[in-house]
């Protein structure tokens, strides 16, 4: 009844009449395991266990209804950027086990972003950790080079942009570890687009981000016609690259030159572009027609395999190979700790930040005696739940006599422990259970300190 209550609501609320024929989607908002490499995995938050999600294509002027199903233990919500009304209202802050059902109509075309938005903070967080895909809204007017050619295209090249994050602190900072074409290192290198020589491409791009700026290109190619945003009306002619920050996107329409070979995909962001964001088009006389190429990412799994060589867990704890992980000295003029970061000789604190719903470090070691301090960086602390960028550290599993619990920290402010016995404790954010990290407390041995002396 909740979902239906939520149709009414929204239906009325845009004027949809509640009986139209609609087109409908389900979206269901879950925790995931995505492959993005070969043996490489990452953990975060999808919809239908993809990353990007499943594609959505509609027609100007259709009524839409998207339902929402929050299966997961952590809120979510939706933003649909081609809906032009309010949606907060009704797919914000969805709560596990929860489902809303939401109308709206595709009053303009072009080709859209939507992501998880369950408010505040968590707005940034999901969409870092993979909730986004593409809604396309195809016009009523001809784009230029199908009304020229009078055909539609040969290839609907579907392509979103994204990131991945080894921790919240490289999401704050801007450091993504792998940019991506449709959730995938390298994707179209290892399987290559085909298409013929002299065929008609028409690309729809989205750079979803949620951080870096793209430029799109096509290797031994000049775009005929691009339409910023997707929109008929918005053209131009001759271009080398389409220039898109997080959440811009374009129609590109091109045809493939009449040489076989191959043309690389690729954003001219080239300190990005080497960590994934690039892919083939592979033209030859005889190759096979596939109408399509969609922008949903491959499915995720069920669990992590076994032989896995690397695993990244933006909020919590990855493979220990790849973690951010500081062991602190003693040092032995001042028998004590040297605070991490310092170049002073000030024992005290050792800081453990919340970022980005992560802590940082992530696996922290400490001799016996240090005080380690958290403190919050995370600045949108106002709402509640995972809407708020408040957090905690609660110990969940203890390997020693000084388990703690900190209070709820606000942005810039502090908690300080003492440790006085070796001990091991993993602890998570008890607002955003997801977020994990280790605590390790040594007692150093006399070499030890005597090595770091020399």
């Amino acid at each position: 009844m909740k979902g239906a209550r939520f149709l009414l609501m929204a239906a009325v609320a845009l004027g949809v009449p509640a009986l139209a024929a609609v087109k409908r989607f389900e979206l269901v908002a879950q925790s995931s395991v995505f492959p993005v490499d070969e043996g490489v995995y990452v953990k975060g938050f999808s919809f239908n266990g993809m990353s990007p999600g499943p594609m959505l294509v509609v027609e100007e002027g259709d009524t839409v209804e998207i339902v929402l199903k929050n299966v997961d233990t952590v809120a979510h919500g939706l933003s649909i950027h081609a809906a032009n009304t309010q949606t907060s209202k009704f797919l914000g802050n969805v709560q596990p086990g929860e489902e809303r059902v939401f109308r709206f109509t595709a009053d303009f075309p072009g080709v859209f972003m939507y992501h998880c938005a369950p408010g505040g903070h968590g707005i940034m967080a999901h969409t870092m950790g993979g909730q986004h895909g593409m809604i396309v809204v195809e016009p009523k007017k001809k784009y230029r080079l199908e009304a020229e050619l009078k055909r539609p295209p040969d290839l609907r090249l579907y392509i979103v942009q994204s990131e991945w994050y080894a921790s919240g602190r490289d999401f704050f900072d801007g450091k993504a570890t792998y940019v991506v074409f449709n959730g995938y290192n390298f994707r179209y290198v290892n399987e290559p687009i085909p298409v013929r020589p002299g065929d008609y491409v028409r690309i729809y791009f989205l750079n979803a981000g949620p951080s870096l700026t793209s430029t799109f290109h096509v290797v031994g190619g000049v775009w005929e016609y691009i339409y910023y945003q997707g929109n008929p009306d918005n053209v131009m002619k001759g271009s080398q690259t389409v220039l898109a920050g997080p959440s811009d996107s374009w129609v590109i329409e091109w045809r493939v030159p009449p040489v076989e070979g191959d043309y690389t995909l690729v954003t001219h962001v080239f300190n990005t572009a080497i960590k994934g964001a690039v892919g083939i088009l592979r033209a030859k006389k005889d190759a096979p027609r596939i109408g399509e190429v969609r922008a949903e990412g491959p499915k995720a799994l069920a669990a992590i395999p076994a032989d896995a060589k690397r695993v990244l867990d933006p909020y919590g704890l990855g493979t220990p190979d790849h973690e951010h992980t500081v062991r602190v000295p003693l040092d032995p003029a001042l028998a004590q700790p040297v605070a991490v970061g310092s170049k002073a000789l000030e024992p005290l604190p050792v800081r453990v930040q919340m970022v980005g719903n992560s802590f940082y470090p992530k696996i922290l070691e400490v001799p016996v005696g240090t005080t380690v301090e958290f403190v919050n960086e995370d600045v949108f602390d106002l709402l509640d739940g995972e809407r708020t960028g408040r957090h905690d550290a609660v110990v969940i599993q203890v390997n020693g006599p000084e388990p703690f619990v900190t209070s709820k920290l606000g942005h810039g402010e502090r908690y300080r422990i003492t440790f006085t016995q070796p001990g091991e404790y993993v602890y998570i954010c008890s607002i955003h259970p997801y977020m994990r990290g280790i605590i390790r407390v040594y007692e150093p041995a006399p070499q030890e300190a005597v090595k770091h002396h020399h």
